[in-house]
């Protein structure tokens, strides 16, 4: 009995700590997205053909996230219920990653490995390029800032968030 207690208990804990990442992204009917958001999506991204609106509460703040395709980029949007753009990740083809991000790529343990996917992550007036590369048969991440200098190397990008855009084959 003792046991039984105890395992019900530590599932209880467990789906209090692990059950709000399990919510934490919801998909949003569009009808249901403020006008705020949209009228920004509008005026930001005029060509814009929307995919997906999904909506989570970050910092008590109701975040929405828009998916869709921008001319020949895919591009996700985060944006406060007011229409503020809180950050854009678009992904760029090789030919438009910045020259001193592809010269610090070149010179990195990383210059012989296949770009798969390149994005470019821009929250206010801070812009990251993000790179999955397959080196081995081991995808990673590396991240880049503006000048090209290598901030981040070696994550596992199995898991990469932005995975759901299926953008392989950049070189």
């Amino acid at each position: 009995m003792k046991t039984w207690k105890m395992a019900v208990m530590g599932t209880l804990a467990m789906m209090g700590a692990v059950g709000p990442a399990w919510a934490k992204d919801v998909a949003v009917q569009p009808s249901d997205v403020p006008a705020a958001v949209k009228a920004t999506v509008a005026s930001k991204y005029p060509d814009a053909k929307a995919q997906r609106f999904s909506m989570e509460e970050e910092k008590g703040q109701q975040v929405y996230e828009v998916v869709f395709d921008s001319g020949a980029h895919k591009v996700e949007a985060s944006l406060t219920a007011d229409g503020t753009l809180l950050s854009e990740e678009r992904t760029l083809t090789r030919q438009e990653l910045p020259a001193e991000v592809g010269q610090s790529l070149a010179k990195s343990p990383y210059a012989s490995a296949r770009v798969q996917r390149i994005e470019k992550e821009t929250k206010g007036d801070t812009v990251r390029y993000e790179l999955i590369v397959e080196q081995q048969g081991r995808k990673q991440e590396l991240v880049f800032d503006g000048q090209g200098k290598l901030l981040e190397h070696g994550r596992d990008a199995g898991k990469h968030p932005g995975g759901q855009h299926g953008e392989e084959d950049e070189d």
